[in-house]
């Protein structure tokens, strides 16, 4: 399986350069990466925004790793992490994917793939935890506790997607994001999150698991993020 991590924005550039600077990218990188299970994940796939310190950076830290990576580098800014994820189509097609971040660090224990990908019977698999947060997506069941939509920044139950997401066939993801391009006629006009896309396997009745977990996690925005984790 493939990790992504689609991390090329101008805002993760500029902290992971205070970072460097103030000697502490390293200790990022290790914490975040020791948020997963990695036996289970055979590539690591990174985009980044064009910076040469970074990109260096990252090929050291990278290299040092006993597993294959690719660093895709963009020269500008895409129009959310969706579009960021696609530019790495040629990377991922046919292959079963993890989407996660780099700068979200997972509290108390590995997240363990290998749990979920045991599952063969599943086009994706979005595990969930307890929050009231509302900068959070959300999942809302029926009446029989399947999954029949997530919300954006809406608090619809205490059930919020944690932000790791397993794809049987990114290929599917892949066909799923085109058919949400031609609905609305593109993405400029609006900014599509990754909820949008499984809103379409569940519209579609596709095999979409949601798994409940007692992990939750913390989202790096600040050097002082980081500090409270140290």
């Amino acid at each position: 399986m493939i990790l992504l991590l689609p991390q090329a924005t101008e805002s993760f550039n500029k902290l992971f350069l205070e970072m460097i600077s103030a000697s502490k990218a390293n200790l990022f990188l290790e914490k975040s990466f020791k948020s997963y299970d990695m036996e289970s994940v055979s590539k690591i796939v990174m985009l980044v925004l064009e910076n040469e310190i970074i990109e260096n950076y990252l090929h050291q830290f990278l290299q040092n790793q006993v597993i294959k990576y690719e660093l895709i580098v963009l020269k500008k800014e895409t129009s959310g992490s969706i579009c960021t994820s696609l530019m790495a189509i040629n990377s991922l097609k046919n292959h079963s994917v993890i989407i996660s971040a780099l700068d979200q660090v997972i509290d108390n224990k590995k997240m363990n793939f290998t749990k979920f990908l045991q599952e063969d019977n599943f086009d994706i698999i979005v595990p969930t935890y307890s929050s009231t947060d509302s900068s959070l997506c959300y999942a809302l069941r029926d009446e029989n506790g399947y999954v029949i939509q997530l919300f954006e920044k809406k608090v619809v139950s205490k059930e919020a997607i944690l932000g790791i997401y397993f794809i049987k066939n990114f290929s599917d993801f892949y066909q799923n994001c085109y058919e949400l391009l031609i609905k609305y006629k593109g993405f400029k006009n609006r900014i599509f999150y990754n909820s949008d896309v499984i809103n379409n396997f569940i519209g579609k009745g596709s095999k979409c698991n949601f798994p409940s977990t007692k992990v939750s996690y913390t989202k790096i925005r600040s050097l002082d993020d980081l500090d409270q984790l140290l």
